[in-house]
This record gives C-alpha cells, sequence and structure tokens, in this order.
C-alpha cells in the first residue's frame, strides 16, 4: 500500500518531473558528446537510463 500511496503523491509533480528529468538527461548527454568528458562505461550507462526514463514517461498512458 505504500508503493502506491507515493505514487499517487508523485502523479502531481508529473508535469514537473518530466521536464527535469529531460534537462538531466540533455545535460548527460552535452557532457558526454559535445564537452567529451564521459568515458565509454559512462556513456553506456547513459543510454541505457534514456530507454529507462521514456518508459516511465510513457507508463502511466499505458496503464490507462
Amino acid at each position: 500500500m505504500a508503493g502506491g500511496a507515493l505514487a499517487a503523491r508523485l502523479a502531481a509533480l508529473q508535469v514537473f518531473l518530466v521536464p527535469v528529468s529531460a534537462g538531466f538527461l540533455a545535460v548527460g548527454y552535452y557532457l558526454a558528446y559535445w564537452r567529451k568528458l564521459g568515458s565509454r562505461p559512462q556513456r553506456l550507462v547513459l543510454w541505457l537510463a534514456t530507454p529507462v526514463t521514456l518508459f516511465f514517461w510513457i507508463f502511466p498512458y499505458l496503464t490507462r
């Protein structure tokens, strides 16, 4: 029950959390590829985190 209650509370913040997470991904790609500060394992984690983030963005729409 606690997980459901937390999800209900965070649903109201989705409007703010999606752009924030998009900003974090954008900064990650900027640092990894434009500034070339990321190593190969760091870039791999960035590429793995992107579809996970996209899945969590669309998950509420899939469950309706």
